[in-house]
């Protein structure tokens, strides 16, 4: 079972030896096999093999887990900042009557979509939006999840606010970001810290808040990049790391990807 706040070693292992990871791992699969047949030059683009990520294989089950204990199965679901992955079709063969939609700024995903929906005869919804200004009416979402997207902006009070607008009064929020240990890069502990005090203001953590604490993303217990690059290097998200190394050093770039260490923090949230 998937518990909230940083994600901590052993309730990451319970999870990836659990059932739920290993339904979504089966879909996510036959997915790989059917994007790899519809559009070949995905992977030049995006991961090619977006679940098995260091923290995505918790974080899908952690949205999937949030989502059966908080929303009915019926009403509308947005995967906010979504790229085009196997998780809303495997959300839609869970929740046949739930209108599921996806959306990004990238307009070319839209006949990805196109041709997944086309195979599978299935609904999934995309339309391309800034998620700080999506053009859908207030509180017509029941969820809306957001899974590792606000790592790559700092405008935390427009993308909140406009992500709280769109869901109803009482629906959920789930929403799973990195932290950077050493605030190198992505979301420093100071970031957090002000990412989660916005969410705070449209929204209440369930069961109830989680707290940050500084000490906790120092602690040999929580789930890191570094503890993924000792047990399966396969999981990590970047790729050839010494050639990219002296390739950033020949443009006078200091690789900060190669040096950070990231966690990750899961909460869910009832808007207001």
């Amino acid at each position: 079972m998937t518990v909230q706040g940083i994600i901590k070693i052993e309730d990451y292992n319970e999870v990836i030896s659990g059932s739920t990871f290993r339904e979504i791992e089966k879909y996510s699969d036959e997915f790989i096999v059917l994007q790899d047949r519809l559009f070949p030059e995905f992977s030049k683009k995006w991961v090619k093999d977006s679940f098995h990520q260091w923290s995505r294989q918790y974080e899908y089950p952690f949205c999937s887990e949030s989502l059966a204990k908080h929303f009915s199965g019926q009403g509308k679901v947005l995967d906010a900042g979504s790229g085009i992955t196997f998780f809303p079709y495997y959300l839609k063969e869970k929740y046949h009557e739930a209108e599921i939609e996806c959306c990004d700024y990238d307009p070319k995903l839209e006949m990805q979509f196109e041709r997944v929906n086309k195979e599978k005869q299935t609904g999934v919804k995309y339309f391309t939006a800034d998620i700080k200004n999506i053009s859908k009416p207030d509180g017509c979402y029941s969820a809306v999840y957001c899974v590792s997207v606000l790592e790559h902006t700092d405008d935390y009070e427009a993308v909140v606010k406009e992500l709280a607008r769109i869901t109803e009064s009482g629906g959920h929020l789930i929403l799973t970001f990195d932290i950077s240990t050493d605030g190198s890069a992505d979301i420093s502990f100071g970031k957090a810290e002000i990412l989660l005090e916005t969410v705070r203001k449209y929204y209440d953590q369930v069961p109830e808040s989680v707290s940050l604490k500084k000490e906790d993303i120092f602690s040999p217990e929580i789930l890191t990049t570094k503890y993924i690059n000792k047990t399966d290097k396969k999981l990590l998200p970047w790729k050839y790391p010494y050639l990219m190394f002296f390739k950033s050093l020949s443009h006078g770039r200091i690789p900060r990807h190669l040096i950070r260490n990231l966690t990750c923090y899961c909460g869910v949230f009832r808007k207001k």
